[in-house]
């Protein structure tokens, strides 16, 4: 949908002017992307993807030493010909620690110094479809290397009456590394698809919401390593298990050869002696 029909904000717990959280930027687009941008986009689909379903190692994959796992989207560089289909909204808000709810719904809204109000009833005759991709969706400051469930996530949607809702838990993290420290949050998401009929008592506002709560419970991540005891103890195992080692295989060794030399030497005087007999033989039948 075209920026003009929709409208975004957010509201928490404390009833704050919408206005203090920041302002978000609107810019219209094209929903399909062009090849480029698709290839960006699967990759980061198909790496957070795998995180879920396949890998769990937090030190490994999870910060992954300061580089960020993907860079940002392309710049777009097919242009179709045709008019804006959607709109891409980005930027940065502050927030309480407090629960809240982000939304982007059908129409603008009108703020209040405690609350808004949206006007639908204008796009009322307006073709809706929220479907939609989520490049980047983080809290807290931008920490390289962290990969947050949302991103590479996308929902296409063919009726355009639907509420699709999250509900994210954020957890506060810290990260101590041997050589930086930093604050940030994780949180973990869950989704709700629910269509809107009002023949069958399925009321509400078309759009996506983001509901979020602040966790009680603080995340350590913290990097160890062994001491130098502990080093040079498992160093002298290793040099002394390769000691070892190299022994036992010099005397096979020895063993091996000492065994061909003693069946060697033990036939070569027999043949000697055969051959003697049969010269003195030999000299016999002669005279």
């Amino acid at each position: 949908m075209p920026c003009k029909s929709i409208g975004a904000d957010i509201l928490d717990s404390t009833n704050q002017n919408v206005f203090s959280f920041g302002i978000l930027q609107e810019e219209d687009t094209w929903f399909e992307l062009c090849p480029s941008q698709r290839v960006h986009f699967d990759y980061m689909q198909h790496h957070n993807s795998y995180l879920r379903n396949e890998y769990h190692s937090i030190a490994e994959i999870l910060y992954k030493s300061d580089h960020a796992v993907v860079y940002s989207m392309p710049e777009r560089v097919i242009i179709p010909e045709k008019p804006h289909d959607a709109c891409r909204i980005h930027g940065v808000l502050t927030l309480n620690k407090v629960a809240g709810n982000f939304h982007i719904t059908v129409g603008k809204t009108i703020h209040f110094s405690r609350g808004h109000i949206h006007l639908n009833s204008i796009f009322a005759n307006t073709q809706t479809n929220f479907s939609h991709r989520i490049n980047r969706f983080s809290f807290g400051d931008h920490t390289a290397g962290i990969i947050h469930p949302l991103e590479g996530d996308e929902k296409l949607f063919d009726n355009g009456q639907v509420m699709m809702q999250y509900f994210i838990e954020v957890v506060p993290t810290d990260v101590q590394k041997f050589y930086s420290h930093s604050k940030t949050y994780q949180y973990t998401v869950r989704e709700n698809l629910q269509l809107i009929d009002i023949d069958k008592g399925m009321q509400g506002v078309a759009g996506i919401y983001f509901k979020y709560d602040m966790s009680a419970l603080r995340v350590l991540v913290r990097q160890d390593r062994d001491s130098i005891a502990h080093f040079i103890v498992r160093l002298s195992s290793i040099i002394a298990g390769i000691v070892v080692i190299s022994g036992m295989l010099s005397k096979c060794m020895h063993l091996i050869g000492d065994a061909c030399c003693k069946r060697r030497y033990n036939d070569e005087p027999i043949a000697q002696n055969n051959d003697r007999t049969a010269a003195v033989k030999g000299a016999v039948i002669v005279s």
